[in-house]
């Protein structure tokens, strides 16, 4: 088989249609298989249920997060490829065949651009221009990077997932598989053909909380790795939100500009400062 898409669903009843036709299209051709790991309350698995054909559903608790999904995901899949997604993303057609060919071609990882879905509110902007501009089309680049890949938009090879399973055993957060590729002296690379579409998000307290969840994780991780110490992740946590949207800003200027940025500002600091309160919670617990 030569593809395996894991997709993440966290109430994605208003886009899991939409994500699961898109990816029909662009796997076509491909021999594949879709896991859709479904942990939503809102009725997501309804939807799932009444769709005919294509996608293998398996159902997790409610409050499993998305890196814990693509783990068990990844468990199941079969494809000599993985790619992983969320039922928020909405794949252009040549996506799966571009990632693919890179992997095909030498690549440990690769992964494309996103850009924002019509259709999207200020809240779904502020999760993509905090989630996503350093993947922007004109920010991302092509080729090998020194920079990382977005989870939601990114493919491996299933043997190094394999050989590598203790990386993810608690969730698969890209960058610590990101830092065992490069330790062993591979690369990830940047397809601009694989341009994933963000489409409409979660409710805005589930967003906050998985934005603390997701930080929390980081600072542990960072301050166990010996990133940065603790008491430095705790006490920047209060400016965290302003570099955050500083340096989306410049990522959004290199790409074009967009007023959706500047229109989405103050969702963006509140779930910035949710991440920053996660960060400096994890952080702290390590410590003690």
């Amino acid at each position: 088989m030569d593809l395996t898409v894991v997709v993440a669903s966290l109430e994605g009843r208003h886009s899991i249609r939409a994500c699961l036709d898109r990816l029909a299209v662009a796997c076509k051709g491909l021999d594949h298989e879709i896991l859709v790991c479904d942990a939503s309350t809102d009725g997501t698995r309804d939807v799932l249920e009444n769709r005919p054909g294509g996608a293998h559903i398996l159902a997790f608790p409610a409050g499993t997060l998305v890196p814990e999904l693509w783990s068990a995901g990844i468990a199941q899949a079969r494809g000599r490829v993985v790619a992983l997604t969320t039922a928020h993303c909405l794949v252009t057609p040549g996506w799966a065949s571009a990632l693919v060919r890179a992997i095909d071609a030498g690549a440990a990882a690769a992964g494309g651009p996103f850009r924002v879905a019509a259709g999207t509110r200020p809240t779904d902007w502020a999760v993509f221009y905090l989630r996503y501009s350093a993947f922007l089309p004109g920010v991302m680049g092509a080729g090998r990077i020194g920079g990382e890949l977005a989870g939601d938009n990114a493919a491996y090879r299933r043997s190094d997932l394999l050989r590598h399973a203790d990386v993810y055993a608690r969730g698969f957060w890209e960058l610590d598989m990101h830092r065992v590729i490069r330790a062993e002296g591979r690369w990830l690379d940047a397809v601009p053909e694989a341009v994933c579409e963000f489409g409409r998000s979660f409710p805005f307290l589930v967003i906050a909380r998985h934005r603390f969840a997701h930080g929390r994780h980081s600072g542990g991780s960072r301050a166990s790795q010996g990133i940065r110490p603790a008491w430095q992740i705790v006490t920047g946590a209060p400016l965290v939100p302003f570099v955050l949207a500083r340096r989306a800003a410049g990522r959004v200027r290199r790409d074009g500009g967009s007023w959706r940025f500047w229109a989405a500002m103050p969702w963006f600091l509140a779930l910035a400062s949710c991440w920053a309160a996660g960060e400096a919670v994890g952080a702290w617990r390590h410590a003690h």
